[in-house]
């Protein structure tokens, strides 16, 4: 590990960590010699991944079964987070549905606004004040989408919040820099995971670049302390150059909500 021991410790903390990306991060923090935190509500499929990273890459993991959309959730991190003194975190957890903003009812709209930047904004808030107040360098992750940078019809919710983690990451980097912090927001496109296969997307008519979960944490945790924003994929780094700085921005809000159109009708 070297010099990424002496920037982020020992010990990485993922939030929703069982399954998908979540995965993808405790595979690759452990295969570079982190113990790792694994905190989720699906106890289950936690542990099992607990045993596999343990027998695979010979570190120490800690199991912190939590709903992210409780009230004190972010207070729960930072007292396993305190007990090893980690310096290292990443929040993948995210609320999600696939459907008309009107069709989503006051808990599916409290548990965006919980699991997707209530929690979130407390944890790094926290884990900053943290490292600061102990004079420790670190390292937060933030995993938004390429939905935060343009909003698609059908996940209107879903895109403000993970705007919400692309502004904020864009300005802590400027004050947390000077304390030794390194935070870094990565806007993922489509990755194979349990909750996007769950949307049930139609691929007649359009199949978008779709990025297993591996690779899109490697190229994550490669560019923390290198670039604020980071997109990982060469297609989708490509559709962002386009969509963004090559054509106005109402014929790149109609290409992508005829992409989501495609995808999943009229819904």
């Amino acid at each position: 590990m070297g010099s990424t021991t002496a920037r982020y410790g020992n010990w990485a903390l993922v939030a929703g960590a069982a399954e998908g990306l979540g995965e993808g991060f405790c595979t690759q923090f452990a295969a570079q010699g982190f113990n790792i935190i694994l905190v989720d509500q699906n106890p289950t499929s936690m542990h099992e991944l607990a045993i596999r990273i343990k027998c695979d890459y010979h570190v120490q993991t800690m199991e912190l079964e939590l709903n992210l959309a409780t009230r004190n959730a972010a207070e729960s991190c930072m007292s396993a987070i305190a007990s090893t003194n980690c310096r290292l975190m990443v929040y993948v957890a995210a609320w999600s549905r696939v459907c008309r903003f009107t069709e989503l009812n006051h808990a599916e709209l409290d548990g965006f606004l919980s699991v997707n930047t209530r929690t979130p904004l407390h944890l790094v808030h926290g884990f900053a004040n943290r490292l600061i107040s102990s004079h420790q360098t670190g390292g937060i992750i933030l995993v938004s989408s390429l939905a935060g940078l343009i909003g698609p019809q059908y996940v209107a919710t879903y895109a403000a919040t993970k705007s919400f983690s692309i502004r904020l990451t864009e300005a802590l980097h400027e004050e947390l820099k000077n304390n030794g912090i390194d935070i870094s927001v990565c806007c993922a496109g489509t990755v194979s995971t349990p909750t996007y296969w769950k949307s049930k997307p139609s691929f007649d008519q359009m199949k978008p670049p779709v990025m297993e979960p591996a690779g899109v944490a490697a190229y994550a945790v490669e560019n923390l302390g290198k670039k604020i924003i980071s997109i990982p994929g060469r297609t989708n780094r490509l559709q962002y150059f386009f969509l963004m700085n090559l054509i106005p921005r109402r014929v790149a809000h109609l290409l992508v909500n005829n992409a989501m159109k495609k995808m999943y009708g009229s819904l």
